[in-house]
């Protein structure tokens, strides 16, 4: 079985076809109790707030089971609805902590 490259950096690296850049996380996350789940499914599933289209979507398998790649059904929905926008700011790659401070406060 091959895999495509576009489907490796999507489903495997959570990275946009469109813009080569990792996808945005969600907004905030919430956990909705699951009415009359089966045996082998979670009773509470947890789901994240998309910037783009505002749906809370599902970011974990109705499953009860442990998975590989924990983001994937996060990164699924970011792949479809994304379509290259961002959270504002989350293409800022600068990231302001005691060791940034530290080389600003030596004029470096």
């Amino acid at each position: 079985m091959t895999i495509h490259p576009l489907e490796f950096l999507v489903f495997f690296l959570g990275v946009s076809a469109t813009t080569g850049r990792p996808f945005s996380p969600p907004l905030s996350y919430r956990t909705t109790t699951r009415l009359h789940p089966l045996k082998t499914e979670r009773s509470e599933i947890l789901e994240g707030r998309c910037h783009k289209c505002k749906k809370w979507v599902p970011v974990e398998s109705i499953k009860d089971c442990a998975v590989k790649v924990k983001e994937l059904f996060w990164w699924k929905h970011a792949a479809t609805c994304h379509q290259g926008s961002q959270v504002p700011g989350d293409d800022d790659f600068y990231e302001q902590d005691d060791i940034s401070c530290c080389l600003e406060e030596l004029g470096l």
